[in-house]
């Protein structure tokens, strides 16, 4: 398969217009076009046509686009790694995390982290965790910290996971609510309206599956958001319930902004893991990292 024609295409796609897909690749237009049409030849099939004055994709043309973003996004972290490599000490340390770990965990480690290793770029992207995964996966991160949602890596030659910390999920209301410091079921619970994060959130899976196990109608989601401290903030609003981890809430709870319901009889234990290449895949800054991370656990902890 021609790597460098599926690139002509795919960027005279991605602009709209050989002439464009040409500035920005520096390779005149009729070089472009000719090898688009001896590959379209070759292969007996057509990706680009003529619609008035313009270009427009055939439908395999249009297939062709998302798998070859994927391809190529795959290539640039190819040569990141490999400028990462020969750069050592200095490289590009990519964390994944969910919203627990990058407003509470990954601030102090990533601080800790420059201060040894300042010519390291450290770039943080806060993701639900099921993306965090994905990101671990597609070569898009180097670490993932994320809470459990029960999927495991198919290739374990190549990832692994361990436990950083294991706390649990708590129903959290407003103080004035009518259920705030009070003991109820888990269906009356659910019976209120909740504020949650977006599907992929890890607290969000872990209380619909309690309510299927159980056989409880799951709650209704009257508020989504894509933060953590965004939902927070709607509940000490004094509207609805969530369902968050411990370490975000208890600060809260001593601040008195935030009220605990005790729901009996619910399965709430929460693991929040560190996702990683194996040592031997790694460049040596990101085994630096993730040695810190575990050096510092009890101090990260008892600051919260």
């Amino acid at each position: 398969m021609n790597l460098h024609v599926l690139r002509l295409f795919y960027y005279v796609a991605l602009t709209g217009s050989v002439t464009k897909a040409s500035e920005k690749l520096h390779i005149s237009q009729p070089a472009i076009s000719a090898q688009i049409r001896k590959f379209e030849k070759d292969n007996d099939i057509k990706l680009l046509q003529i619609q008035g004055r313009g270009l427009v994709l055939t439908p395999l043309g249009n297939k062709l686009i998302k798998p070859l973003e994927k391809l190529f996004a795959i290539e640039e972290q190819v040569r990141y790694l490999i400028e990462d490599y020969h750069n050592y000490p200095e490289g590009k340390l990519r964390i994944a995390g969910n919203y627990l770990a990058t407003s509470v965990l990954i601030p102090k480690w990533a601080s800790l982290f420059k201060q040894q290793f300042s010519g390291v770029e450290v770039h943080i992207s806060t993701v639900n965790s099921h993306n965090a995964i994905e990101k671990l996966i597609n070569f898009e991160a180097d670490v993932a910290i994320y809470s459990d949602i029960g999927v495991p890596f198919i290739d374990a030659d190549l990832f692994e996971s361990r436990e950083l910390y294991r706390d649990e999920y708590l129903f959290v209301v407003a103080p004035g609510h009518k259920y705030s410091s009070q003991e109820v079921t888990l269906e009356e619970i659910a019976s209120e309206p909740f504020i949650m994060r977006e599907e992929g959130s890890a607290a969000r899976e872990r209380l619909f599956q309690q309510c299927r196990e159980l056989e409880i109608n799951p709650p209704k989601i009257e508020l989504q958001f894509n933060g953590l401290n965004e939902t927070i903030q709607a509940v000490m609003a004094g509207y609805g319930v969530s369902f968050v981890s411990s370490l975000i809430a208890k600060p809260l709870f001593k601040r008195g902004v935030l009220a605990r319901v005790d729901v009996p009889g619910i399965s709430s234990a929460n693991s929040i893991l560190l996702g990683s290449r194996k040592r031997e895949h790694q460049e040596e800054f990101v085994n630096e990292f993730i040695s810190l991370v575990f050096k510092h656990l009890d101090t990260v902890a008892e600051s919260l």
